[in-house]
């Protein structure tokens, strides 16, 4: 089966792509979610995303390889350059009771010098505006991460988050919207320490 290149450089499938990958119906992809056999979340807009590295896992346990386990001394480093914001992420974050590592960092070079010394499972990154100076900055990190197989994501703000988004959509980023509960960046954690069975109660 060929998938399309834009699909093929996200970190995630819709529901439909992961139905026909896996030779399912949709209500089945739906079902296996719930079950917790695959990972997922919502986007603002309602839409189901499967993470890949879920789907992938499945497959190969169908056709009996046995999957690497990865390993991660740190789940989640998040960038924002403000500090105060940062700390009110920070505060987020261990209010959800997610099984999770994380630091908040408000340097680039501290972002990079914590992955690299961790290797993270994920990593968010704050953008306010994309001029052509972030846009190289973001190209660059989007490579070193994908070079360490570390999921690169951008969280923006409400007022940015079109312009932000139709920047970035042709690179494959992930997007998220900064709301005051983050609850869409809760739902993809959440997916991700799924694939590393460890969730949440």
């Amino acid at each position: 089966m060929t998938i399309d290149s834009d699909v093929a450089e996200k970190p995630y499938y819709s529901t439909r792509t992961a139905a026909k990958l896996l030779n399912v119906s949709l209500g089945t992809v739906q079902k296996m979610v719930e079950r917790g056999e695959l990972g997922a979340w919502k986007t603002n807009g309602g839409h189901r995303r499967i993470h890949k590295e879920t789907v992938h896992n499945l497959l190969a346990t169908r056709v009996g390889k046995e999957v690497p386990a990865s390993v991660h001394e740190l789940d989640l480093v998040v960038f924002h350059p403000n500090h105060q914001e940062a700390q009110r992420i920070h505060t987020q974050l261990s209010k959800w009771g997610l099984p999770l590592k994380s630091v908040v960092v408000e340097d680039v070079i501290d972002t990079i010098i914590a992955s690299v010394s961790s290797h993270p499972r994920v990593v968010l990154y704050y953008v306010e505006e994309v001029n052509p100076e972030e846009m190289a900055r973001i190209e660059k990190l989007q490579q070193f991460f994908a070079s360490q197989r570390v999921v690169f994501a951008v969280i923006t703000s409400r007022r940015s988050f079109e312009g932000v988004t139709d920047a970035l959509q042709h690179r494959g980023i992930m997007v998220f919207l900064k709301t005051p509960t983050l609850e869409e960046v809760k739902g993809f954690l959440r997916a991700q320490l799924m694939m590393n069975g460890r969730t949440a109660g």
